[in-house]
């Protein structure tokens, strides 16, 4: 897994940037498969099946959780952090529906 070095949120702007980009199921979701090894485009596009993939990208790039690369997708050390605190919070059946409905 390739993960970036940005940081963790540094002032109330970065933190409400993150808190947008994870208070959508799908994008919890995205970011949780990225932390099981689906890291490029393709592979993820195929695992989500979802309109509007590119705008939930951007949104998790914004937030610093992700950076794009030709295709690939890169963990920053905040996105590996936020994503198992997210896959975390929806095994033990927290905000995440995602998880337990895939169609969501």
């Amino acid at each position: 897994m390739k993960i970036g070095k940005k940081p963790k949120p540094e002032s109330p702007e970065e933190m409400a940037l993150v808190h947008h980009a994870l208070e959508n199921p799908i994008r919890r979701r995205m970011i949780i498969l990225m932390n099981q090894g689906f890291l490029t485009v393709p592979d993820l596009d195929r695992q989500m099946k979802v309109k509007m993939l590119d705008y939930h990208l951007g949104r998790l790039e914004l937030a610093g959780l992700i950076e794009l690369q030709d295709g690939t997708i890169v963990l920053t050390e905040s996105g590996q952090a936020y994503g198992s605190l997210v896959k975390s919070q929806a095994e033990k059946g927290g905000a995440d529906r995602a998880l337990r409905h895939p169609e969501s």
